[in-house]
């Protein structure tokens, strides 16, 4: 038995399976790969790295499956899945998957699922020597009893496509699934789960933004199984919407932070920009951080200057924000067009950088998320079944309009950024201004 002491949960044991994946080398590989990528640099305790999450995650769905009365099978199952779920996760994360991904790599759900069904192998050539003889995930499950296509098809959901929808809809969508598969699931995924749950505290305590607080156990004790989807207890109704409010703060705060933004988009620029001095994508994503940036500063040029910039935080500026309400239908459109061809923004990009005296690729375009720029959606999956103190089932948004206005609430206020190297920002604005004209 091993015991973590981990400082958002406490002390908790892993023993058994959970044990055995503790040591292989495709968990060890997430201690090496930040939560939050470069927040560091805007919150400077944000360090702490998809390890310790996915720990946190396994406990959760622990705790999670006492509440709900499940077997200990299925206990096992989803605190599996839990340790599990970020296991395909490369360098960076986010910041650079579309990005790899595009060069001919895979998406971090596919890199998942193929490490625990065997088809995927994070070691590299060079290094099986140094890591010596091992038992392969699948390997561990099989032997604990552990289906491994059972815990990959929880973590990717039923829709073999990876197209994420709400979980309410998969008793109609997942014809595979059955009610009990559907809990488990939601359990990991839902709109109430044990993801987002250790992600919440755990990003809040290290950057120290007090947003992410949230009652976990009362909300926990009071979850109930209804059929095949996760239900709350009216008494608690508080802690649940003060997870939700947690969730949407915690976009705006840290998430959609702008110069966290300035961050991600200076690094994935770097790894954009330098293709055909880098290894491979496939090589890439086998990689953690630290060799990222060992990787670029080798590259030389635009690269190392941008990783130069990153070490001693010389950042770019923002010249511009813009928020939806303010944008014309046609800005809208090119905006839009920015954010879904690569190659038309990164033409956008150079020539406003020629014309402002500037170098290709010190001037970034950058739209979070063209969802938000496109149709304005709001948090999503804030809906979840309350089971009133009169035995009945009904909605959250019967109970309390916070399920309205966190579905009306953007993430963001700003659904683009523009940025350049300081001293530059008022020419590169004017220049933006007029192209978007």
């Amino acid at each position: 038995m091993k015991v973590i002491n981990d400082a958002i949960h406490g002390d908790f044991s892993l023993e058994g399976v959970r044990e055995e994946l503790l040591a292989t080398p495709e968990f060890n590989k997430l201690s090496h790969i930040k939560q939050l990528g470069l927040a560091h640099l805007i919150f400077p305790g944000a360090h702490h790295t998809r390890f310790e999450h996915s720990l946190g995650v396994s406990h959760v769905a622990g705790l999670m499956a006492d509440s709900i009365g499940l077997s200990p099978t299925e206990k096992q199952i989803v605190q599996v899945a839990g340790m599990l779920h970020d296991v395909g996760h490369g360098p960076y994360s986010h910041t650079l998957e579309h990005i790899l991904h595009s060069r001919g790599g895979k998406d971090h759900m596919s890199i998942t699922e193929g490490i625990i069904t065997g088809s995927y192998d994070v070691v590299g050539e060079t290094e099986s020597v140094s890591v010596g003889p091992r038992q392969s995930i699948p390997e561990i499950l099989e032997k604990h009893g552990v289906d491994p296509k059972e815990v990959s098809r929880l973590i990717r959901g039923p829709d073999a496509s990876g197209t994420e929808r709400s979980l309410f809809d998969w008793e109609e969508g997942g014809q595979e699934f059955h009610s009990e598969d559907v809990t488990l699931a939601n359990m990991v995924h839902g709109p109430v789960d044990c993801d987002q749950i250790d992600y919440l505290m755990r990003d809040a305590h290290f950057t120290g933004v007090k947003h992410g607080s949230i009652d976990h156990m009362r909300l926990i004790r009071s979850l109930r199984k209804r059929g095949g989807n996760i239900a709350v207890d009216e008494g608690g109704l508080a802690a649940l919407e003060g997870m939700l409010m947690a969730r949407g703060l915690m976009y705006s705060a840290v998430y959609f932070h702008r110069v966290t933004r300035v961050t991600e988009v200076m690094l994935s620029r770097a790894v954009e920009r330098s293709e055909e001095n880098l290894p491979d994508a496939e090589e890439m994503q086998r990689k953690i951080d630290s060799e990222i940036w060992a990787d670029l500063n080798k590259a030389g040029g635009y690269a190392r200057d941008i990783i130069t910039r990153l070490k001693y935080r010389k950042l770019f500026k923002i010249a511009s924000t813009f928020r939806r309400e303010d944008l014309t239908k046609d800005q809208v459109s090119s905006l839009g067009k920015i954010a879904t061809n690569p190659e038309h923004r990164r033409a956008v990009e150079d020539d406003i950088a020629k014309r402002a005296g500037l170098d290709p690729g010190y001037v970034a375009v950058d739209v979070p998320s063209a969802k938000l720029l496109l149709s304005e959606p709001r948090m999503s999956q804030v809906d979840v079944r309350i089971i009133g103190d009169d035995g009945k089932t009904r909605w959250l948004h019967d109970h309390t309009p916070i399920a309205d206005a966190l579905k009306r609430r953007q993430v963001s206020q700003s659904v683009a950024y523009l940025m350049t190297i300081p001293g530059h920002e008022k020419k590169v604005s004017e220049l933006f201004q007029r192209h978007l004209m």
